[in-house]
């Protein structure tokens, strides 16, 4: 039995996989640092007793020292992955793929295998502290998937906070999305959702533009409820002007989770 570990600059998600690398999607937990003792009481609850973690984390170290210390308690081995870790099903085409984020590298591989049955390039956006912007070639006959490349920008809540605190008069605060805000928390919401659609739009477009395929647009990350009206009604603005079939983006709670189960059939 595998023991999953997503240790984010905000929370720690814990996932469980059996040996096949089937994902039990029932046993997931997210938890801030402070919380951590949440942890073992969990494992206890759904009588979980993993022989083995898989990690990946984009924290800092003393958060890392902190669930480290857990994991010692409860006796696993623990297996540290990053971008650089090889995965059958997914080349890696960043320039030096020891600087790409982990979280990306396993996000990629968990939207890939959840989705590689449609065979068309994906686009991936998620929506965190910062907002990653990525595109998967789907395989061909003769070769695996490939990760072109992508964007990063701010996350949604690191825009309203970036406004918040270098800004004198704009403070704190969210409002409504409106085609043309009239006041000024609306102003700053729209204008937000606005930034990280249009992100995620230009790469779908570029992605598009390959020749390859209708990119399939998969979103995650706990930004989304932020963007999630303003990204949904641009993207189908954008079908409607290009004469495409309407087709919904897919929403993937968990990909780092979903591309750590994956890899345990690979370690």
């Amino acid at each position: 039995m595998n023991l999953l570990i997503d240790i984010g600059n905000t929370r720690i998600k814990f996932g469980y996989a059996l040996a096949t690398g089937e994902r039990c999607v029932q046993h997931t937990l997210a938890v801030i640092p402070q919380d951590l003792d949440q942890f073992v009481p969990w494992l206890q609850h759904h009588g979980l007793q993993p022989k083995r973690a898989l990690l990946i984390s984009v924290a800092k170290a003393d958060v890392e020292q902190q669930v480290l210390q857990v994991l010692q308690g409860i006796g696993c081995d623990i297996i540290w992955l990053d971008a650089t870790q090889p995965c059958d099903r997914l080349r890696n085409g960043y320039d030096q793929p020891s600087q790409l984020g982990a979280d990306r590298w396993l996000s990629l591989i968990g939207v890939l295998v959840h989705h590689h049955a449609l065979a068309r390039p994906i686009v991936h956006a998620s929506f965190g502290t910062a907002t990653t912007v990525d595109t998967i070639r789907a395989a061909t006959s003769t070769e695996s998937a490939l990760f072109q490349g992508g964007l990063i920008l701010p996350g949604p809540q690191l825009m309203y906070e970036a406004l918040a605190t270098k800004t004198a008069k704009l403070g704190q605060g969210s409002g409504g999305l409106l085609d043309f805000p009239t006041h000024t928390r609306a102003a700053i919401s729209t204008g937000i959702a606005a930034a990280q659609a249009g992100a995620v739009l230009r790469q779908w477009q570029l992605a598009l533009d390959l020749g390859l395929g209708v990119p399939l647009l998969v979103c995650s990350g706990g930004g989304w409820a932020l963007i999630q009206t303003e990204m949904e009604q641009a993207y189908q603005q954008r079908q409607r002007q290009l004469q495409l079939a309407p087709e919904a983006l897919r929403y993937q709670p968990t990909p780092v989770l979903d591309g750590l189960a994956y890899m345990t059939t690979q370690c």
